[in-house]
């Protein structure tokens, strides 16, 4: 499988989201992900498979981030991963109810209804089917939020 290499140029003033998105991603902590962007331009990521190139892609997008994606010269096999991931990367549309929209939604799936709308991204729900994982996307595309399905390892 073809595998990438991912350069942050500049954060565009998103360094908190960025620095969380890397949080959820990678599982790092947090002052390493935030001494990550702080320090751009850096090589965030070497030899990534196109699926997971495609996640940072779409999230950096998101966030208005300048970055540049190099294939590398080597190939790996990826294993398989069993279940996946939402991310809610923001709210696209902020209206009058969407808090309780949103605990309405976190009790349908079973995920925290803790969490502040205003701080994203967060991971609202890990170690579900994709079938699941689409339908909690779509609800929250519903709502005005934008949200991203990763693979995830937890069953």
């Amino acid at each position: 499988m073809k595998t990438y290499q991912i350069q942050l140029l500049n954060c565009n003033n998103h360094n908190i989201e960025i620095s969380k998105y890397l949080q959820i991603m990678t599982e790092i902590p947090k002052e390493d992900a935030d001494q990550i962007v702080s320090n751009v331009p850096v090589v965030l990521y070497e030899n990534l498979d196109e699926e997971c190139t495609g996640y940072f892609e779409t999230a950096l997008d998101y966030y208005q981030a300048e970055y540049k994606i190099l294939p590398m010269p080597e190939e790996c096999t990826i294993p398989k991963f069993p279940s996946r991931q939402v991310i809610v990367l923001g709210r696209v549309v902020d209206y009058f109810g969407q808090r309780s929209d949103f605990v309405q939604l976190a009790r349908k799936y079973g995920f925290s209804r803790k969490k502040q709308l205003s701080q994203t991204p967060f991971s609202a729900k890990d170690g579900i089917t994709e079938e699941e994982a689409v339908k909690l996307c779509q609800e929250f595309t519903n709502m005005g939020m934008r949200a991203q399905i990763v693979r995830s390892k937890k069953i």
